[in-house]
C-alpha cells in the first residue's frame, strides 16, 4: 500500500490554488481530447477541422480547456481575461460557469430523482444546447456560436465524466459542529451540500480539499505523470470493451446517462472519508468541512479516475461521429 505522504507533499505548489476548482485540471482535459481525436472518423476529423479552423484553433486539445478560460476571464484572470470574444461571451451567458456540474445527491439513481435538484444551466443540458447548435443548419445570432458550441462540448464531456462534478455530498448539521452525511434523494432536498468535494478539506491549505484531489492528485497518480500525451498513450493502449460500448439510446440522451453514471462514482469516492469539525457562517450556511482520507484513498480511486478519464475520451469521440453535421456553406 503506497502512502499519500509523497502526493500531500506536492500539493505544496498548489498551495495558491482557490477553493473552487476545475475538474481535471487542464493536464487530464487534454488527455481526454487527445484521446477522442485519435478515434474520430475521417467525416468527423474533416468537419472538426472546419470549426477548428474557423475560430483559430489548432486542435481539440488546445480548446480543451477553454471553458475554465472563460470562468477565469469572468473573475478577471487567466488566458482570456483581456479577449474580446470570452468578455462578450461572459456577457451573454453570466450563467456559463453552472454549466459545468449539477449537485446530485449520491444516492441518485435515475433521471427522475436527479430532477429535483436539476436547474436549468446544469451539465447534461449544457452538452444537449452544444450538440443542438452543431446540428443546425445555419447559426443563431441570440446562441453560440458553432465554434464556441465545439470548444464547450470537448470540455463538458469530460466534467461530466468527473464524479465531483455530478455527485455531491449532502448533510444534516443539527449537532454543533458535526456533519451527517445524506445519500436519498429524498432526504436531501433543501439541505447543504459541499458543492463536489470543494469544502471538504484535508488538510490546511485552500488545495488540499476532495475536489482538487480528483482533477490533479489522481490524474498524476494513474501513471506517475500529469503530462498529457503519456498518459493518453497508456490509457488508449488499455481501453476496454466497456470503454468503447456506446451508451445507450440516441445521442441527445447521452448526457442524463452520463451523470447518473458518475454520481454512482462519486458514491464510491465518499467511502470511508471521516467528516470531523464542521463550519457555518451566520446563516448556517456550509462553509467548510475537515475531513479525514482513508489510508489507502488514492489507490483505491486511481484506477476510477482513469476510466472516466478513457470513457471521457471514447465518448467524446463517439458522440462527435453521431452528430449530425450540416454541410458547409
Amino acid at each position: 500500500m503506497k502512502s499519500l505522504l509523497p502526493v500531500l507533499i506536492g500539493l505544496a505548489s498548489l498551495a495558491l490554488w482557490p477553493a473552487k476548482a476545475f475538474s481535471w485540471a487542464p493536464e487530464g482535459h487534454a488527455v481526454i481530447a487527445l484521446i477522442a481525436e485519435r478515434l474520430i472518423s475521417p467525416d468527423t476529423r474533416a468537419n472538426v477541422k472546419h470549426l477548428l479552423a474557423e475560430g483559430g484553433d489548432e486542435s481539440l486539445v488546445s480548446v480543451a480547456s477553454w471553458a475554465d478560460d472563460l470562468v477565469s476571464a469572468a473573475r478577471g484572470k487567466g488566458p482570456l481575461n483581456e479577449d474580446s470574444e470570452a468578455q462578450e461571451f461572459n456577457r451573454k451567458f453570466p450563467n456559463n460557469r453552472t454549466w459545468h456540474f449539477v449537485n446530485l445527491p449520491l444516492g441518485t439513481l435515475s433521471a427522475e430523482e436527479a430532477s429535483a435538484f436539476t436547474p436549468q444551466d446544469s451539465i447534461a443540458k449544457a452538452i444537449s444546447r452544444c450538440i443542438q447548435v452543431l446540428e443546425a443548419p445555419v447559426s443563431n445570432s441570440q446562441e453560440l456560436t458553432k465554434v464556441q458550441a465545439l470548444r464547450l462540448l470537448v470540455h463538458l464531456v469530460g466534467d461530466v465524466h468527473q464524479p465531483l462534478h455530478c455527485g455531491t455530498g449532502y448533510y444534516i448539521l443539527d449537532r454543533p459542529g458535526r456533519a451527517e452525511l445524506i445519500t436519498f434523494p429524498a432526504q436531501a432536498l433543501g439541505k447543504p451540500n459541499d458543492r463536489g468535494g470543494n469544502l471538504l478539506f484535508y488538510g490546511t491549505t485552500p488545495s488540499e480539499q476532495l475536489h482538487a484531489f480528483w482533477d490533479v492528485l489522481l490524474v498524476k497518480a494513474i501513471h506517475d505523470t500529469a503530462e498529457a500525451t503519456a498518459l493518453a498513450d497508456l490509457l488508449s493502449k488499455n481501453i476496454s470493451t466497456e470503454e468503447t460500448t456506446k451508451t445507450p439510446g440516441d445521442l441527445y440522451g447521452w448526457p442524463e446517462v452520463w451523470v447518473i453514471e458518475s454520481v454512482r462514482i462519486a458514491a464510491l469516492a465518499y467511502l470511508g472519508i471521516v467528516f470531523q469539525k464542521t463550519e457555518v457562517d451566520a446563516d448556517k450556511n456550509l462553509l467548510r468541512i475537515d475531513i479525514e482520507l482513508p489510508v489507502n484513498y488514492l489507490d483505491a480511486n486511481r484506477v476510477y479516475a482513469a476510466r472516466q478519464l478513457t470513457k471521457a475520451g471514447v465518448r467524446l469521440a463517439q458522440l462527435l461521429d453521431n452528430i449530425n453535421w450540416p454541410e458547409h456553406p
